[in-house]
């Protein structure tokens, strides 16, 4: 049977999901950093939850789709200073007190390239169903 990696994603969107496999949370991490950017870019994606799991997608990235996507969110998570703010609250500070809207910009246009020019879906709901 094949998962289709979006119907996952929906199952676990707002759920606890600590019982899955590694690969499985990080498949999740890879959906939240793709749904929130795609929505409001990384902005978005730093202010709101999918932030929360910006480190296990970052664990995912290279071998789920590849060191370009990797490379794209360390540059973006690096933005935000060291140690990575887990909290919303912190990060939104971060994005409200330092002027990164040029920065988040160049990295918005990066990310809607790789997009256009990967099938993201695929890759992900193969490394479900291996």
């Amino acid at each position: 049977m094949t998962i289709d990696v979006w119907a996952f994603y929906e199952q676990y969107t707002e759920s606890d999901r600590s019982s899955l496999s590694e690969r499985e949370r990080q498949v999740l991490a890879v959906c939240d950093f793709r749904q929130e950017v795609n929505s409001g870019g990384f902005d978005s994606y730093f202010r709101y939850f999918g932030g929360d799991t910006a480190m296990t997608a970052m664990r995912g990235l290279p071998r789920l789709l590849g060191s370009p996507w990797a490379e794209l969110l360390g540059e973006a998570v690096a933005l935000l200073g060291t140690p990575y703010p887990r909290d919303p609250d912190d990060r939104a500070e971060k994005l409200d007190s330092d002027d990164l809207d040029a920065m988040l910009g160049d990295l918005d246009a990066r990310f809607y390239k790789l997009e256009a020019s990967a099938n993201a879906d695929a890759r992900l709901a193969e490394a479900l169903n291996n």
